[in-house]
């Protein structure tokens, strides 16, 4: 039988914890979104119509939930009223409704029976996510550094 032995796994552990993981990964992510930020508003630029959607996008605080820190950037709010190309009747002679930008980001993601899909969020993290890395790993070599 093959015998293993660990030397060291203690002291790991203890640098682990003292990391502060709590405080170190919601500043990894604040400092980082603004580049994926900007990489999905040039993305969702190139299908820009009336502009609503592309200038409502933006990045939430950091949050945790059970798998850990996460923020979101997303289209906020509806798309305006005054723009007959940004409303949507549900049924013939009903009153013009609003749509919201979150939906029609999805609808360019995704597409719809009538629209082929444009992955433009796809696209962005795809195009992004080595820039964010490298300032994820820049922020977490400085405060472990700080320590």
């Amino acid at each position: 039988m093959a015998k293993f032995e660990a030397k060291g796994i203690d002291e790991m552990m203890q640098e682990l914890n003292a990391l502060k993981a709590e405080e170190i990964a919601p500043r990894m992510l604040e400092e980082s979104v603004p580049i994926l930020e900007e990489a999905v508003k040039i993305e969702v630029g190139k299908h820009k119509d009336t502009g609503d959607m592309h200038e409502s996008i933006r990045a939430t605080k950091a949050n945790r939930n059970k798998n850990g820190y996460y923020i979101c950037v997303r289209p906020t709010g509806y798309a305006s009223l005054k723009k007959w190309k940004n409303s949507r009747k549900k049924r013939r002679g009903a009153k013009r409704e609003r749509v919201r930008n979150m939906e029609k980001l999805v609808y360019l993601e995704y597409g719809t029976s009538r629209q082929t899909a444009r992955p433009v969020l796809t696209r962005a993290v795809n195009k992004a996510e080595g820039a964010v890395v490298r300032k994820m790993q820049e922020v977490f070599d400085r405060e472990v550094d700080a320590m």
